[in-house]
């Protein structure tokens, strides 16, 4: 499809707006000028949402305004949308790079069904005669996994294997194990000085041989792969004379004369508040032989000469949205079913912020120190899903907040380690790529699709904001501090409830030592699990906080959580027996159940994190102390405590 050349040199300006609106129109350009004001700060400002639902929908549970430590950008940049044909839906632009006069993308056609993430079909966008169209012809009917445009050629690695595209005339060569390539399931391709290298998802390395033209396998043992996972390896990038493959959950570097892949990042997952091994989802080689690394944790900087690590971890969202997690049309009725499914699906999200806070507790009592999962120690907004270094520059695209839904592009200044500034992009971002005077920004506008998939801005106004406007990276505790203090004694009690402090949590919300009686329930809530077993271990407070949890709010989603965490008094508990469940292997690490009579099951009532019935040794020194250990108690070599074993251990210590 054609349009006029003044389209394009006009930079074409689209209104970007707040909340849930796309940030540009359908697939027409429009004329109007942008909107002068920066409304993507709004939402930042604001952060917490209205909790004006129908009756008996829930609102939100643990609002948190996000804290923006990064200022925005002066003046957000003027848009310009890639107009696809209208016969050829495409949900999302997934890898982007330019050769030969042209920007090639890899796009996902809509209703593709499952694919591997970052394959689609190749498409080309001729500047010059600003025209975007699909490549035709063989390459028609195959995936794109990668691309490598270099020269007047294209590398690809697709759903069959290794080609090459010649640009003028469009000649596709393939390449097999007549040429060296003896697997057809790849995972990537770079060019560096000593020539091509292409992984295998397996983890062999392809190096093209100096006549050009075949490949030979590299010398050495491939990576192994992951127990019980098969075909790990997704990508793979180059810097100077390293390169760095990335799986799910692991990473590996290797030198260019080197025979063996060496592990890179292993403590990534050790060092992340998300208390779970990060997602890998992108890489940008620095030129000078580190590698930036994006993951839904943060951004990672990665030496594998040094084997040094560097992270900016995104701090995990806490809020639990409310409300039906739909738009309503005027005049709709909400059914009892609709309000059931609302109140599910908040019960569920509260629960689950219990788990990770008591997940928390555990590890801090394995590694001897408070893990703190909620209070950012980076500025990062979000889950990094896409990345370009350009020179000295990063770009950077995040999700916004928690919400993945919505989209950022920051700026980064990689020697100083300073970012620029950021602004809002109203879907997803998957691919980034900047040429000599535009920032394209592939999109998945899955969830929007009258937008367009692909845009582009004009770079220079941000890269010229000058140095003394730029923020450092590193986070002072004294500009923390004050930011936290300026909020509301709520939030900070919620901070301080997810973060480990719950003598905190009492200070803040009760300091007269009772909860006023104009207390609301995430109050009374937060109040009684300040006193449980993972905060100050109090169970007639915690008691007494819940039973005014259920007679001032009866019908709150958190007491329907609170009478299924614990359903009557501990008094009353330990009064009259309830048999023991039959133990599940399923993690619960909130949610207790009621067990028989007696201390011993009433210490195991409390002291049982996971809900299983049994102790672990986790559990048990949080119990006993760091030094801990069941072993001598474990009758049966099961590795857990159960009652008869809780009570004998009390028995023989006489009932301590």
């Amino acid at each position: 499809m054609r349009f006029p050349a003044f389209i394009l040199a006009a930079l074409l300006a689209l209104r970007l707006v707040a909340d849930d609106e796309p940030v540009y129109p359908g697939s027409e350009p429009v004329l109007a000028a942008p909107a002068s004001t920066n409304t993507g700060s709004r939402a930042a400002v604001s952060g917490v949402r209205t909790n004006t639902h129908p009756p008996g929908v829930p609102g939100d549970a643990f609002a948190l305004r996000r804290l923006e430590l990064i200022p925005p950008f002066p003046t957000l940049p003027r848009f310009i949308p890639a107009v696809f044909p209208r016969e050829l839906r495409v949900e999302s632009v997934e890898r982007l790079g330019f050769g030969a006069g042209r920007l090639w993308l890899v796009a996902r056609p809509g209703g593709a069904g499952n694919q591997f993430p970052g394959e689609g079909r190749l498409w080309t966008f001729q500047l010059a005669e600003n025209r975007l169209e699909p490549v035709r012809g063989l390459l028609q009917t195959n995936r794109v996994r990668a691309l490598l445009p270099g020269g007047q050629r294209v590398w690809l690695t697709l759903d069959s294997g290794l080609a090459s595209l010649a640009v003028d005339p469009f000649v596709v060569d393939a390449y097999g194990a007549a040429q060296g390539i003896t697997t057809p399931n790849l995972a990537g391709i770079v060019q560096l000085e000593s020539g091509l290298q292409v992984l295998g998802r397996s983890g062999i390395l392809f190096s093209e041989s100096q006549g050009g033209g075949t490949f030979v396998q590299a010398p050495g043992t491939p990576a192994p792969v992951l127990e019980g996972e098969t075909d790990p390896w997704n990508d793979l990038r180059g810097s100077k004379d390293w390169l760095l493959a990335s799986g799910p959950h692991r990473l590996a570097a290797r030198h260019i004369r080197a025979s063996q892949w060496v592990p890179a990042g292993a403590d990534l997952g050790r060092q992340s508040p998300r208390l779970e091994l990060p997602t890998f989802r992108t890489i940008a080689g620095d030129g000078d032989g580190g590698f930036w690394v994006g993951s839904d944790a943060g951004l990672h900087f990665v030496n594998p000469e040094t084997g040094g690590v560097e992270s900016r971890f995104a701090t995990p969202g806490i809020t639990v949205p409310g409300g039906l997690g739909m738009t309503l049309a005027p005049g709709f009725k909400v059914t009892p079913a609709g309000i059931a499914a609302a109140r599910t699906r908040v019960a569920n999200g509260i629960r689950d912020r219990m788990r990770l806070r008591a997940r928390a507790a555990r590890l801090s009592a394995e590694l001897h120190g408070a893990i703190n999962s909620v209070v950012p120690t980076s500025r990062l907004p979000g889950a990094v899903t896409a990345l370009h270094a350009e020179r000295t520059m990063l770009w950077i695209a995040t999700t916004e907040g928690a919400n993945t839904n919505r989209g950022r592009v920051l700026l980064f200044h990689m020697p100083s380690r300073r970012w620029l500034g950021w602004f809002p992009v109203g879907s997803p971002v998957r691919a980034l790529f900047a040429n000599d005077r535009l920032l394209w920004i592939g999109l998945d506008i899955t969830r929007a699709p009258g937008a367009t998939p692909l845009v582009a801005i004009d770079k220079f106004p941000l890269m010229a904001l000058p140095q003394f406007r730029w923020t450092a990276d590193p986070l002072p505790p004294e500009d923390l501090g004050s930011r936290l203090a300026s909020l509301p004694p709520h939030e900070r009690a919620l901070y301080a409830f997810f973060g480990g402090e719950p003598a905190k949590v009492v200070e803040l919300l009760a300091p007269e030592g009772t909860a006023p009686p104009e207390a609301d329930a995430e109050t009374l809530f937060l109040l009684a699990f300040a006193h449980d077993a993972v905060g100050l271990d109090q169970p007639a407070k915690l008691d007494t906080y819940l039973t005014a949890l259920r007679q001032r709010h009866p019908d709150s989603v958190f007491t329907e959580i609170a009478r299924m965490v614990r359903p009557v008094p501990a008094s009353a508990a330990a009064s009259r027996p309830v048999a023991l469940p039959a133990a599940t292997t399923t993690e619960s690490a909130f949610t207790t159940s009621a067990t028989s009579g007696g201390g011993a099951a009433q210490l195991l009532l409390r002291r049982d994190l996971d809900g299983d019935g049994r102790l672990n040794a986790t559990e048990f020194k949080l119990w006993r102390g760091p030094d801990a250990d069941l072993k001598p108690w474990d009758k049966n070599g099961d590795g857990f405590l159960d009652l008869l074993e809780v009570q004998a251990l009390l028995g023989a210590e006489g009932g301590k």
